[in-house]
């Protein structure tokens, strides 16, 4: 029974072959990493989204006269918490460029393939000539990756897991980097998050719902 955690590389004779995988690897990685900032660009346009939404309902709520638990200088505070956030929020995701970024690595991702297509047709009768024109695929393979920035661990990660033709887990190993990669895949979704549930908390807290926050806001009442 194999325990190894590590992967295997799928064992490669010829050098075009092994040129061919470390290419097809690095086009999945970037099509993961495009997918990945795509979903980033959603969830980011969802959160600013909310907290807008959030921020028109509650002095609607106010002008409507609903019984509110939290009124007054309290929510005047709530909502400049919430506008400030939604300022900063909004600028951060704005310098992150999440879609222009996604584009990019995923027509990196094509012109990859695009290159192993011609890898894999070109005729090599020659075999003394294969070393050169193996050379001039990979400086053009260089060209391509080095205009865009390169994926994350997590993207290599889900490669590996993905691409039984490229690598080799054994059951132990297929579990570590499951959790690996569902571990660093999150990291990007805390902020936003905990910023929705703050929001939710606080607006459930104004009418009674919940008492999150409502007890350290109204205690000096």
């Amino acid at each position: 029974m194999d325990l190894s955690l590590s992967p295997k590389d799928v064992a490669c004779k010829e050098q075009r072959e092994k040129l061919i995988a470390s290419m097809k690897t690095t086009a999945i990685n970037r099509y993961n990493a495009s997918n990945r900032l795509s979903w980033q660009a959603k969830v980011t346009f969802s959160v600013s989204t909310l907290f807008s939404l959030g921020l028109i309902f509650i002095p609607l709520m106010q002008l409507a006269k609903a019984p509110l638990i939290l009124n007054g200088d309290i929510l005047s505070a709530i909502q400049i918490f919430l506008a400030v956030a939604i300022l900063v929020y909004s600028i951060i995701i704005g310098t992150a460029r999440f879609e222009l970024r996604s584009e990019q690595l995923n027509d990196c991702g094509d012109k990859i393939k695009n290159l192993i297509r011609e890898l894999r047709v070109v005729n090599i009768e020659d075999k003394s000539k294969e070393a050169d024109i193996l050379k001039d695929f990979q400086k053009q393979y260089a060209t391509i990756i080095a205009d865009v920035e390169n994926h994350e661990r997590s993207d290599y990660i889900l490669t590996i897991l993905r691409s039984p033709d490229l690598f080799q887990l054994s059951f132990l190993g297929r579990v570590n980097y499951c959790i690996k990669y569902y571990l660093l895949a999150i990291i990007p979704y805390i902020t936003p998050i905990v910023l929705v549930t703050i929001e939710l908390f606080l607006i459930t807290d104004m009418f009674g719902a919940t008492s999150v926050f409502s007890p350290y806001l109204t205690a000096s009442k």
